[in-house]
């Protein structure tokens, strides 16, 4: 009955059973009211609550039923995709019946093996990077700051030296210019081919010394200028100046270099220890060759040459050279590498 009453009154229905409702409550309180029959007005308010029954129960069977299409729908839905996927596991166990997997699996299994393979080498590598890391530079600069630390204690800067970096010596490298100094003649010359960091620890290597005199040529004004306020503030004018020397054209052994201007280099005499660190390797190769073969008569007998970047292929040829070739008497022989410095002792 109640489905025809929908079917009749459609969606609707809920309203008007609600209105009916209504309407019979309101007809039971006037018929009371109004002194009518009890019994009248008892049955048109059962009515009215009975009609607010019938659209409760409406509403809630709709709303079941909506729910079960939702339901049924879903239901469709996962059959599918479970016949889905029985339909994969059917052709996959069909593949894995094939004794040699397929041309998929014979792909997949070199692509497996390569990869076990790269793996493998590429931890073989990590392992031997890690060990060369933690054994040479770590090392390295260990040295450098004990190196570092010894100057300060040696010589015992009081105000900002340059920092080390970039193109100044290392820090070893000057600790052993630095140690040298106090085992030269008390009117050592010591001459440096570039300056910075390494111009001012040697001042105060002299200083604290108490002999010898630091000169240093540079080319490029703005780095002359640089030393010079490093060596005014720590009041080793006295003992310690920087030329400013253009480079120039000049032939040396057949080559053409660019090298400092001879004006401010050819008054040198008994140089007692030649620290070549310029000029810098952009300025053309083998730029530092001249050095030993321009100064080597101005070169005391026992003085010390050091050549920086040694490590470096164009430096590499340099020492080479200078080894193999005397000038005007007098000889290099090799006699220590200090980091990235090589050292050689002059004699005639």
């Amino acid at each position: 009955m109640q489905r025809a009453v929908r079917a009749l009154l459609g969606s609707r229905w809920p309203l008007l059973g609600m209105a009916g409702a209504l309407a019979a409550v309101v007809v039971a309180i006037i018929v009371a009211a109004t002194g009518g029959s009890l019994a009248v007005a008892a049955l048109t308010l059962l009515v009215g609550l009975t009609l607010v029954g019938l659209v409760a129960v409406g509403a809630s069977a709709r709303e079941a039923e909506q729910r079960a299409r939702k339901t049924e729908r879903q239901l469709k839905a996962l059959t599918s995709a479970v016949e889905t996927v029985a339909a994969s596991v059917q052709a996959v166990e069909e593949r894995q019946a094939d004794p040699s997997g397929g041309p998929l699996a014979a792909i997949i299994g070199a692509q497996r093996l390569d990869a076990a393979v790269r793996h493998d080498e590429l931890v073989a590598l990590y392992d031997e990077l890690r060990t060369d890391v933690h054994a040479t530079l770590t090392e390295r600069q260990l040295a450098e700051l004990s190196a570092l630390a010894n100057l300060y204690a040696m010589l015992g800067a009081d105000d900002e030296v340059p920092a080390f970096g970039g193109f100044a010596a290392a820090p070893r490298t000057v600790l052993r210019l630095a140690s040298l100094v106090r085992r030269l003649p008390s009117d050592a010359l010591i001459v440096e081919c570039g300056s910075g960091s390494s111009t001012v620890w040697l001042a105060l290597a002299c200083r604290r010394a108490g002999k010898g005199r630091v000169v240093a040529l540079e080319h490029h004004e703005r780095y002359a200028a640089l030393t010079r306020e490093a060596l005014t503030r720590h009041g080793l004018n006295d003992v310690a100046e920087v030329r400013e020397a253009p480079l120039e054209p000049v032939t040396v052994g057949g080559e053409k270099h660019d090298w400092y201007a001879a004006p401010q280099w050819n008054d040198l005499r008994g140089i007692d220890l030649l620290f070549v660190d310029g000029p810098p390797g952009s300025v053309g190769p083998r730029s530092r060759y001249p050095a030993f073969p321009l100064l080597a008569t101005a070169l005391d007998d026992g003085a010390v040459v050091a050549l920086d970047d040694a490590q470096r292929p164009d430096e590499a040829d340099v020492a080479a050279d200078w080894l193999a070739e005397p000038v005007d008497g007098v000889h290099l022989a090799d006699d220590d590498t200090v980091g990235r410095t090589r050292f050689f002792t002059a004699s005639r």
